[in-house]
């Protein structure tokens, strides 16, 4: 039997989902939002049940970008089950575990980073999201406007990201799913499923996580 675990709660809108033997048996959305959070722990009692006592072969998290603490959750609630069933836990970044990032080719993920920049994410050519460019508007806006054949979408509504009509209409908005995250593991090849089982499970980012220094005459600093 070949089992697969996925977790995604970047989002509010979370989900979990198994899969056995070439199907899901199970799929459990439910809200992941500040005390929500908590909700994840009875959805992967259902998904795990579906087992009967049998053992999984992997556990596939959702690594974001997105909510601070659901992201967070879902890794720590993935290493756990990872542990307890002694199986690699994985991550893929949740732009990729979207429908409309597997239906449509080529696609990006867009949206607003703050603090005056926004961001693009290409889906690339393994079903995989590239790593997050940040750029001003202006750029953002070109960027957009150079991809006519591409299809955008966003984890916001497309209306906050403030772009033209003629952007605006061109952007969908699109959720990650749990069960999605199973298929775009499934389309990579062996050797890129072995180097992200080696590569450590952590949140994806859209800046360099900060760390704020103290300030001169603190007692860290003496």
């Amino acid at each position: 039997m070949e089992s697969i675990l996925a977790i995604e709660t970047c989002v509010p809108e979370a989900s979990v989902a198994l899969w056995v033997n070439g199907e899901c048996v199970s799929e459990q959305q439910f809200a992941s939002d500040r005390n929500h959070n908590s909700m994840v722990f009875d959805a992967l009692e259902n998904a795990l049940s579906e087992l009967a006592g049998q053992r999984l072969d992997l556990v596939v998290v959702g690594t974001g970008p997105g909510s601070y603490s659901g992201t967070r959750i879902g890794i720590a609630a993935g290493q756990g089950v990872a542990i307890a069933h002694s199986c690699p836990a994985v991550g893929l970044g949740s732009f990729a575990a979207t429908s409309i990032a597997r239906e449509n080719s080529p696609s990006m993920a867009v949206g607003d980073a703050r603090r005056g920049l926004f961001f693009i994410s290409q889906i690339n050519d393994t079903g995989e999201a590239a790593p997050v460019e940040l750029m001003e508007r202006e750029a953002f806006e070109k960027k957009l406007t150079s991809v006519e054949d591409t299809t955008l979408f966003t984890f916001d509504d497309p209306a906050s990201l403030g772009l033209p009509d003629t952007l605006s209409r061109r952007v969908n908005r699109a959720q990650p799913q749990a069960r999605v995250l199973i298929d775009v593991w499934q389309g990579l090849d062996k050797p890129r499923q072995e180097e992200i089982i080696r590569h450590p499970l952590s949140p994806t980012y859209l800046r360099a996580p900060f760390t704020s220094k103290a300030k001169a005459g603190h007692p860290l600093l003496r």
